[in-house]
């Protein structure tokens, strides 16, 4: 996977949304960022966690879960300054290491990907304590200029890792599920730019691997007539190998209309 995923970083292929890149930070409506600041998002999330926290969820402390940054030239790992400090960047997907590459890291050295397991990345946060390095942060959006951080000399174990994994785990799937839900609730209701710049949001600050929201975008593409907005939708879903939902996009561009339903 991390191979497959270089190859293609170092050809440019990871696609992008043009209207990220050009405003990376759109806002929420107002209407949502109540919904998320309400008890009932908070007791959604809460559940999630502890679904993941089940021993048939939680990951194993030995297999693949975690990538890091490696300089190409092999002088040592990728980190980013905070507040006079060195912090290292871990990320729960390959994809999320190569958008936050292809976002931030777009001069300087090329890098090298590294999969890890929690067992590895205790070692590793072991391994860059001796440079100094005492912060990580997981999953840093390359869009926001503030980010949680986490201590590294406080993960001593597999477990600890993996807590920090699954609250932050939680807080995502979560939050996709929220924002997803009121983009299409809006696309339904004809509130078609709404939705547009809800599900944008959600997919360049929340989950770029979420096959609803690329799927959403190519069929509110097809509405408002946006030919490079559905050329970046299906982008994504053939990038990510989402045939089944790029099948059904198909469908809503022959038909030209939109029913905003889910892949089936």
């Amino acid at each position: 996977m991390l191979d497959w995923l270089t190859r293609r970083w170092r050809t440019k292929e990871l696609p992008e949304y043009s209207a990220l890149r050009s405003v990376p930070n759109r806002g929420l409506p107002p209407e949502l960022r109540d919904m998320e600041e309400s008890e009932s998002f908070t007791t959604r999330r809460n559940l999630v966690e502890r679904d993941l926290q089940q021993p048939s969820r939680r990951p194993p402390d030995d297999e693949p879960l975690f990538t890091e940054l490696l300089e190409a030239n092999g002088r040592g790992v990728v980190t980013m300054a905070l507040d006079g400090i060195q912090c290292l960047p871990v990320f729960s997907s390959p994809f999320r290491a190569a958008d936050y590459v292809q976002t931030l890291l777009t001069t300087g050295p090329s890098v090298r990907y590294l999969s890890s397991t929690p067992l590895q990345l205790v070692q590793m946060l072991r391994d860059v304590e001796r440079a100094r390095i005492d912060r990580f942060a997981l999953d840093r959006c390359p869009r926001c200029s503030i980010f949680p951080v986490c201590s590294g000399s406080a993960m001593k174990t597999a477990h600890d890792v993996l807590a920090v994994w699954c609250i932050h785990k939680a807080t995502e799937l979560a939050r996709a599920d929220l924002y997803f839900g009121y983009a299409k609730e809006s696309a339904r209701a004809g509130r078609l730019e709404i939705a547009r710049d809800v599900a944008l949001e959600t997919a360049g600050h929340v989950s770029l691997e979420d096959p609803r929201l690329h799927l959403l975008l190519g069929e509110l593409a097809v509405e408002l007539r946006d030919r490079k907005l559905l050329r970046e939708a299906k982008a994504f879903l053939r990038f990510l190998h989402l045939v089944r939902w790029e099948r059904k996009l198909d469908r809503v561009v022959q038909s030209g209309s939109a029913d905003f339903g889910d892949a089936e």
